[in-house]
């Protein structure tokens, strides 16, 4: 799973390490940060886990910093609605229901008396397969107060996939949700966080309230609510400088998106980005935008004085790429824009 390119250490060089978080308490943001974990203290998987020396340290940051912990649902709820978020909002989710969290990561966050949302898939439930929880695990951590998310049956690829398989497989894990926990969850996730705008009109269809994919960003209630990102966390990307950095960002607020959806065919690849800043916004000059497969910032073109395009002319690899757009707030903080785009044919594991 390839998560931040070099831009992220680039970042990280330039992010204050002191903190700047006093705030009034009825600040508000009109975005949050969504983070998104796998496994806890599973070592041998550092591509999906963190450790628990790391995770403690997180906690510990979030619980000290000045921050506001808000379930997935009440922010779901928000952005529907259009409203803001207490500044420095975070909204905890973990991915696949591996045994670890019910035995480390879900007690500590408990302990800080944080919420979290858990997206399961039935299937590997289902199987009993030892690295993860079975559904009497499950049933007690909602009883605990954990959010339940859908994550498909079998989790699949998605856009491979197609549109009738996944439907299927949507509907599969519904029927298990509904028989081992009484309901259906109204929130999903996409497995590799593999969209397409199909997909995406589908699971809507399918009656899900929102739907989160895996590529970096605050979510904000001028984006597609059936494609919003949340900030991977692993071994390698969970160092506290990078923490703090990705736990205070705010949403770019953009708006006239192009291309509008992510898949990126021969003909149009490298993707011409194209987004407008739909509030006043001093300093944009100094924005960077960082494709995952560059090394470097692309080029930026004004097209107007709030008008942009991200340029580069190297091909994205098949497969999972990104695009990251940050430009320093003030105050330690920054605006962050992230794109997520998938070229068909490469090796998505």
């Amino acid at each position: 799973m390839r998560l931040l390119s070099i831009f992220g250490f680039l970042l990280m060089s330039l992010f204050a390490l002191d903190d700047v978080l006093a705030q009034s308490p009825t600040a508000k943001d009109s975005s949050a940060v969504v983070l998104l974990y796998h496994r806890f203290g599973e070592d041998k998987y550092p591509s999906t886990n963190i450790r628990v020396e790391q995770f403690r340290n997180q906690i510990s940051q979030l619980k000290s910093g000045g921050y506001h912990f808000m379930a997935l649902s009440t922010a779901v709820d928000a952005l529907k609605n259009h409203e803001k978020f207490p500044s420095r909002t975070i909204i905890i989710t973990i991915d696949d229901a591996y045994r670890s969290f019910a035995d480390t990561g879900w007690p500590l966050l408990k302990a800080a008396g944080i919420p979290a949302t858990l997206f399961v898939s039935t299937d590997p439930v289902d199987q009993n397969n030892s690295n993860y929880m079975t559904w009497n695990d499950i049933r007690a951590l909602e009883q605990d107060g954990v959010e339940i998310g859908h994550h498909t049956a079998s989790h699949l690829h998605m856009v491979a996939a197609g549109l009738e398989a996944s439907l299927s497989d949507i509907r599969r894990a519904s029927a298990r949700f509904e028989a081992e926990l009484g309901s259906v969850p109204k929130i999903f996730a996409y497995p590799y966080g593999e969209y397409s705008s199909e997909l995406a009109a589908m699971v809507q269809g399918e009656g899900f309230e929102a739907a989160f994919a895996q590529y970096s960003g605050p979510v904000a209630p001028w984006q597609n609510q059936f494609a919003l990102p949340r900030f991977p966390v692993n071994e390698r990307y969970g160092d506290m400088t990078r923490f703090k950095l990705v736990s205070q960002t705010m949403a770019l607020p953009i708006g006239d998106l192009i291309p509008t959806g992510p898949i990126v065919a021969d003909a149009s690849n490298p993707p011409l980005l194209g987004f407008t800043i739909q509030e006043q916004i001093r300093g944009l000059k100094a924005m960077a935008c960082y494709p995952s497969h560059l090394g470097k910032a692309a080029d930026l073109k004004f097209v107007t004085s709030r008008r942009l395009e991200v340029r580069f002319q190297k091909p994205f690899p098949k497969g999972r790429n990104r695009i990251n757009c940050t430009l320093p707030a003030g105050g330690g903080r920054w605006y962050w824009f992230g794109q997520f785009y998938l070229v068909p044919g490469g090796r998505l594991d």
